[in-house]
């Protein structure tokens, strides 16, 4: 799961520290999973729900690359149970161009991440 800078931050106002809960990959921010699943996913809940990733919150609709297209994640165990609208797929949209926007940024503005 791709991380906003919001989404850090909120986690962080949690007490949860950077490395904990974030590992950087080529100036992507993304959610760090432990036995396959979200570190913040005790195997029945998640731990943060009120102040979960906003990309959580679409899920399992998640943006795919190469088809630059807003698609139901294939791997969700409930992905049948879902249907999302176009105003879904805007705010997808919206989230997906602002983060691409800040990792664009961090690779412009941070040395160790080119």
């Amino acid at each position: 799961m791709l991380l906003s800078n919001k989404d850090v931050e909120r986690i962080q106002r949690l007490g949860y520290k950077l490395d904990y809960f974030v590992r950087i990959k080529k100036g992507w921010l993304k959610l760090k999973n432990r036995e396959e699943r979200c570190v913040f996913h005790d195997g029945k809940i998640c731990l943060i729900y009120d102040n979960k990733p906003e990309g959580c919150k679409f899920y399992p609709i998640i943006f795919n690359e190469e088809n630059n297209s807003a698609i139901i994640d294939e791997d969700c165990p409930y992905e049948n149970d879902f249907r999302f609208n176009k105003r879904d797929i805007e705010r997808l949209y919206v989230l997906v161009n602002q983060i691409i926007s800040e990792r664009n940024y961090r690779i412009k503005n941070t040395k160790d991440l080119k």
